[in-house]
């Protein structure tokens, strides 16, 4: 099972761009609980202060792409190995 093969899979990358979301989405949810308390306005004045924006966007698209990449290919592969043995 070559790295090509998998990442080629039909609706790889969707799965990768739709888990990375969700995994941004639920971490800045948690971490704006266990560190805010909800206080999404002591949260935003935090990230959001100066270059911290770009910091917290890229900081979190970087992360994102990683989780969901490392998760999805390791399904995707985990998938394709059951196919082919099935056979």
């Amino acid at each position: 099972m070559s790295f090509k093969e998998v990442i080629s899979v039909k609706g790889f990358w969707k799965s990768v761009f739709y888990l990375a979301i969700a995994f941004i989405v639920i971490y800045n949810l948690i971490n704006i609980g266990f560190s805010y308390g909800f206080n999404f306005d002591a949260f935003a004045e935090e990230k959001f202060a100066g270059t911290g924006l770009v910091r917290f966007i890229v900081a979190n698209l970087i992360s994102g792409f990683i989780y969901g990449f490392i998760v999805v290919f390791l399904q995707f592969r985990g998938k394709l190995k059951r196919e082919q043995k099935e056979k």
